[in-house]
């Protein structure tokens, strides 16, 4: 039971981006489990974010070798390299994670280490073979630094790490709310407890955006509704090809059920009480 309250624990710290603490709570659990797999991937990406790239890649190299075919390990580790500028070994992590799952932040990390590499038209061809949602080749070509950036996004990273949410928001608010800028307010009024704007913003989030998954999941953690709240955490699992690096999403989704199951049973409506059950132990078994 520690061990799952531990990764539960690091998953919500990742999701938050507070990589100091994310390692901290990882060396917690690696203290009890040395070889755990989620840990070692989480504290190496923890690493990345925070420019500390040799450690991160020595740490992947290592949980690689007890895990081989980890797609997320072999994702991270081609973050790294492209980090490092070393975009040939980035696009051979990708490709051999891509043999194991198809994976969009590893679909997106080959289409950018072949454009680094010159690669462009190889590129395009395997873009177009690919169906990432709201991510466009133009976006990748940004993010290789063919197209000029204006450097908001990353002032609001850094402004984050701060935590000084007031400014992000400010900044935000002087933008066209595109997929980005709406993922940046969302997490700045989350962490300022502003909940009703909160609210109204993920619904429009969703309303422009309804394929992006993170938004759901945001709305059904926030939702006064329960039926709401199942409803949101269902649309982000249909729209995510695997569930397993959303092991606390899976958690609260199943605590909604069990409530909801409850209330079906006391008021006798026991066929729906029976189909809530079957996907309590659907996701339970999964």
């Amino acid at each position: 039971m520690l061990k799952e309250k531990l990764l539960d624990e690091i998953e919500y710290i990742y999701n938050i981006g507070d990589h100091e603490r994310l390692i901290g709570k990882c060396d917690e659990l690696l203290k009890i489990d040395e070889d755990n797999p989620a840990a070692l991937n989480y504290r190496a990406i923890a690493l990345y974010y925070l420019g500390r790239y040799d450690e991160s890649l020595k740490l992947l190299d290592y949980n690689l070798k007890l895990h081989p075919t980890n797609p997320y390990v072999l994702n991270n580790r081609a973050l790294v390299f492209i980090a490092l500028e070393d975009y040939q070994k980035a696009l051979e992590c990708c490709e051999e994670g891509l043999k194991y799952m198809d994976f969009d932040w590893l679909q997106k990390n080959k289409i950018e280490a072949l454009i680094h590499l010159g690669r462009r038209d190889e590129a395009y061809e395997f873009y177009k073979t690919v169906d990432i949602p709201f991510y466009t080749f133009e976006e990748a070509l940004e993010n290789c630094g063919i197209i000029q950036k204006d450097g908001i996004f990353e002032r609001m990273e850094v402004l984050l790490g701060e935590r000084n949410f007031e400014e992000v928001l400010k900044i935000c608010n002087e933008h066209e709310e595109s997929e980005r800028i709406l993922e940046f307010k969302l997490v700045s009024l989350h962490c300022l407890d502003r909940y009703d704007e909160e609210l109204e913003c993920v619904n429009r989030a969703i309303e422009k955006y309804p394929n992006n998954y993170e938004f759901h999941f945001l709305r059904a953690r926030i939702s006064r509704n329960l039926d709401g709240a199942i409803e949101s955490y269902e649309r982000a699992f249909e729209l995510l090809q695997s569930t397993s690096n959303y092991r606390l999403k899976v958690k609260e989704y199943i605590k909604c059920l069990k409530i909801k199951a409850h209330e079906l049973i006391a008021a006798s409506e026991y066929e729906e009480a029976i189909g809530t059950c079957e996907k309590i132990l659907k996701y339970e078994t999964n």
